[in-house]
This record gives structure tokens, C-alpha cells and sequence, in this order.
């Protein structure tokens, strides 16, 4: 089939399936990877082939780039204990329980199987953030999962490197992946802070929202390409790279290009993401051919065993860890809001792999060294698959049950944060009006009605602020924000009305429909913090 039409066809189901996702009110990564397993099922389906590089080199940098840019190096800061715990010990513990599984209990050598248990050591950044974009979670939890997912992929395909080269050579070096890994870290971290400055001043000399736009786009590639060419972690310099701008794009971003940016963003992911998803479901097909000689049953005992090795070792190393973290002077747990064993409870459930584990697993060489097939290839391919997929629907859609039942409240600290920010909106406006000094009527009248609305603004947060709900001004309050949805709806039907009967033209139509969007969504966020 065409790549052309192949890539449309996909895109149509990935569409559908999305749609389904919605309804069924289930995150749609896990509905993708099903819809793509079954069309693997279907005869007269062209075989896909997901291109490890294509992972790499294609869909990794801008999803990294995004979800880094929109992450906080202050919480990466104040985590980084629990941080460290996951995206480095828990890679090493949990490649050391699937190696010491595969070779004592599924008879690969040493080499092969410290092989698979590089493959299955990170968490999928992509995966997880597709999932828990769906929760409300504190703020500090969401750091942690977030700094896991971005970080862990860095120490396991240093792993990965360095498993592949003993397979290949069957020698190893003690310390290599240590040193590798420290190696590999900071020449990423090097090449992200270099990237992200050059990038920042490379926007400086443009004000265009569509050249600034698509610059952003380019960074993850900008920083993720010379890693990669260089041996050091692409994966850092991407998430470095994001962490940087992100904390110095509010100074420079102009309103039109940061909505421009967001939106076009949300497309470029959500495609990203939903492609993905599929084409890993349809790699079914072609790992299956590979195992037509191969025992059914031990290919099923393996592959629980492999699943079942993964998701109890993070079970065990999150509740460890919490605790010696704790132990080790890490930041009092709030009882007040939740016991202590909740977070770790999140945690422990949150170890889906996905395309990292699978380009990993696809990218192992076909041979070694001296020409003979790479050992027990096409089982590392099929547990990979495996842990994928049992990893993806028992975790992803038993989550909101588990979340559910750990009942985690509301971040009163960073609803205090946005009260302190709406307060200080509010003052800084009413303080620059009170001191213009233009006596000029038309002047006077703008500055007037300015203070009244600034001052409405003000009025509603300290009443929110002293949980008046019922108290007549909040229902008065209330009512004008029910008034001013009913008028958006009225004058955006209006018009439209003007448009079909060729009274304006449809750019008129758009323009204006900009300004009602976004007061409407001023509404919605101001009845969504509940002020």
C-alpha cells in the first residue's frame, strides 16, 4: 500500500478510535493499542513495520520536548530525591529481576537476558503522560511521575548499550554503566542548555507567531539530533532543552503566539501520541510470524512471568523507597490531607511501558559479531510485547478505580498559589489606574470602568477567599457570569446568522469569533477554580 494512504488510513481509525475511547470513557492509548492488535488480526492488512528509528529519531523528541516544556524545574528541584529513587534505581532493580527471571527460570543465557531486562527497565514517558493527563493529582505526585517518565529512559538505554555490547563481545567491563550513564547524562544536559539558549535567541530576532511556532516545534529535534550523533543522551538534552525554555518562555512569548503555540501543539501530540499507539498494536502480526515454531504454552508461562516480575518489583521498590526516603530526611508527608502509603500505592501502579520498550526491542541486531543469529531475539520480542501490553490495559484501566478508592483531595497549596496570583493581578491593575493622571473626560471614563471590572474581580476573590458561597453578593456575582454566557452564545449566533446571509464576510466572522472564544474560556476557568 501506498504510505501515503496508509498514513491517512491510519489516521481515520486512530480518529474512530478515539471517539470510542471518549464514550467509553477510557484513556484512549489503551483503546489505540487493541484497535491495533486487532487490525494486525485482519488477513489481507498490509504489514506495518514500526521502524525503531522512527521512535527515536521521529515521534520521541517532540513529545519529550512538549511535556518537559510544560514541566517545572523548581518541582524537579524540590523531588529530585524521590525522582532519583525511580529513574535510576528502579531501572536497575527492575533490569536485574528480569535478568535473574530469564536466565534462571526461562533459560536465556546471561548476556540475552540482561539484554530483555534492559528493554523492560523504563517506564514509557509517552504512555504515562497520556494517562494521567486524565487525573487531577497533587501537585508534588504529578512532579514525581512526571521527572520518573521523563528521566528513567537515559539510565535504560545506557543499560540497553551496554547489554547489547556484552552480548555481542561477552565481555564486560565492571563500572561501564556507571560510567556510561554519568557520561551519557551530562553530555545530554550539556547539549539541552546550549540548544535551549541558542533557541531562545534565535526567537528574540522574530516577532511572527508562525515562525516562533515553528521554531518550538524544531527544538526537541534541535536538541535531541547532536546527542544523538554524539552518543549522549538525547533523551536529557531534549528534556533539558524543554526545562530551560520553559522556565524563560513567559518572558518573551507574545499572547498571539502562545495560543497559536498551545493549540497547534495539542494537534502535533495528540496525532504523535494516537499514531503510536496504533502502530505498536500492529506489530502483533509481524512478531507473531516470528514464533510459528515456537511453544504456545511456553511462550504464555514466559510472558506472565516476565509481566508479573515487573509490575511486583515496582510494587516493592515504591513503597522501599518512599520509606527510605523518608528516613533520609525527605519532606514530611501531609497526614492531615492523606496517610503516607497513598503516594507510594499511585506509584507502584503506574509502570506502563510502550514504545521505548518495543523500538528497543525492534532495534536488536538481527546478528552478532561473528555472524550467528543474536540469541533468543524473537522472545525478547514477544515478552517485550507482552509486558506492553498487560502493563497498558490492567494498569490503565484499572487506574481511575484505584484513584477512586486512594481519594486524594484537592492541592489546597496550589489553589492558595492561584488565589495569591489572582490577588496580586487584581492590585497591580487597580494600583496602575488609581495613579494616571489624565485629565482628559474620555480618559477618566475608561479608567473608571476599568476599576469597576478590577475591583468585581477583587470583591469575588475575597468572598471565594472567606467561602461565602451562599452569600448574596456570590449568587449576584454568579448570576452576572450566567448573564455574560448567555450573551456570548446570543452575539456568536448573531453572528453566524450575519455570515449565511452574506452580510459579513467568513474572516469577519473568525476574527470576532477569537474574542468571544476567548472570553468564553475566561469564564469557564474562573467557574472551574470556583471564583
Amino acid at each position: 500500500m501506498n504510505p501515503v494512504y496508509l498514513v491517512v488510513c491510519l489516521l481515520i481509525v486512530l480518529a474512530a478510535l478515539v471517539n470510542v475511547a471518549r464514550r467509553l470513557d477510557i484513556s484512549y492509548p489503551i483503546v489505540l493499542v487493541i484497535g491495533g492488535l486487532l487490525l494486525a488480526l485482519f488477513p489481507r492488512l498490509p504489514d506495518v513495520r514500526l521502524d525503531p528509528a522512527i521512535v527515536f529519531l521521529v515521534f520521541l523528541p517532540p513529545l519529550l520536548y512538549w511535556d518537559a516544556l510544560n514541566s517545572s524545574w523548581r518541582d524537579f528541584r524540590d523531588n529530585r530525591r524521590p525522582i532519583s529513587f525511580l529513574a535510576i534505581g528502579l531501572v536497575l532493580a527492575s533490569t536485574g529481576a528480569v535478568l535473574l527471571v530469564a536466565h534462571f527460570l526461562l533459560g536465556f543465557s546471561w548476556p540475552t537476558a540482561f539484554v530483555l531486562g534492559a528493554v523492560l527497565g523504563p517506564t514509557d514517558t509517552v504512555a504515562a503522560a497520556a494517562i494521567l493527563e486524565r487525573f487531577n493529582l497533587p501537585r508534588r505526585l504529578m512532579s514525581v511521575l512526571r521527572g520518573e517518565s521523563l528521566l528513567n529512559d537515559a539510565m535504560a538505554l545506557v543499560l540497553y548499550e551496554t547489554a547489547i555490547h556484552v552480548t555481542q563481545t561477552r565481555k564486560y567491563v565492571l563500572g561501564s554503566v556507571s560510567i556510561g550513564f554519568v557520561l551519557a547524562a551530562a553530555g545530554g544536559v550539556a547539549i539541552g542548555l546550549v540548544v535551549g539558549w541558542a533557541m531562545l535567541r534565535i526567537q528574540r530576532l522574530t516577532s511572527d507567531p508562525l515562525v516562533r511556532s515553528t521554531i518550538g516545534l524544531l527544538t526537541g529535534y534541535a536538541a535531541y539530533l547532536p546527542a544523538d550523533l554524539l552518543h549522549v543522551s538525547g533523551v536529557l538534552a531534549v528534556v533539558t532543552a524543554g526545562l530551560y525554555l520553559g522556565w524563560e518562555d513567559p518572558r518573551i512569548m507574545a499572547a498571539k503566539t502562545r495560543l497559536q503555540s498551545i493549540a497547534t501543539w495539542e494537534v502535533v501530540t495528540f496525532l504523535l501520541n494516537g499514531l503510536l499507539f496504533i502502530l505498536i498494536g500492529l506489530q502483533l502480526r509481524t512478531i507473531v510470524k516470528s514464533f510459528s515454531q515456537e511453544s504456545f504454552a511456553l511462550i504464555i508461562y514466559g510472558c506472565l512471568l516476565v509481566s508479573g516480575t515487573v509490575i511486583l518489583v515496582r510494587i516493592l521498590w515504591a513503597f522501599i523507597s518512599s520509606y527510605v526516603s523518608r528516613a533520609l530526611g525527605g519532606r514530611p508527608r501531609a497526614r492531615e490531607l492523606y496517610p503516607a502509603w497513598h503516594e507510594p500505592a499511585l506509584i507502584s501502579w503506574i509502570g506502563i511501558r510502550g514504545g521505548i520498550s518495543l523500538a528497543a526491542a525492534l532495534a536488536i541486531p538481527t546478528s552478532l559479531a561473528n555472524g550467528l543469529p543474536f540469541p533468543r531475539r524473537n522472545e525478547i520480542l514477544i515478552l517485550t510485547f507482552a509486558v506492553i501490553l498487560v502493563t497498558l490495559v490492567l494498569q490503565g484501566l484499572s487506574l481511575p478505580y484505584l484513584l477512586r478508592w486512594l481519594n486524594f483531595p484537592a492541592d489546597s497549596a496550589e489553589h492558595a498559589e492561584e488565589q495569591k496570583a489572582r490577588e496580586k493581578i487584581a492590585a497591580v491593575a487597580l494600583q496602575f489606574l488609581a495613579s494616571t493622571t489624565n485629565e482628559d473626560e474620555t480618559h477618566q471614563r475608561a479608567v473608571r470602568y476599568l476599576q469597576d471590572s478590577y475591583r468585581t474581580r477583587a470583591q469575588k476573590l475575597d468572598l471565594a477567599n472567606e467561602a461565602r458561597r451562599d452569600a448574596p453578593e456570590i449568587r449576584y456575582l454568579n448570576q452576572i457570569d450566567s448573564l455574560e454566557r448567555e450573551l456570548i452564545r446570543l452575539q456568536r449566533t448573531a453572528l453566524i446568522d450575519l455570515r449565511d446571509r452574506g452580510s459579513i464576510s467568513d474572516s469577519v466572522l473568525r476574527r470576532f469569533q477569537v474574542l468571544l472564544d476567548l472570553e468564553e474560556a475566561r469564564l469557564e476557568e474562573q467557574e472551574r477554580q470556583g471564583i
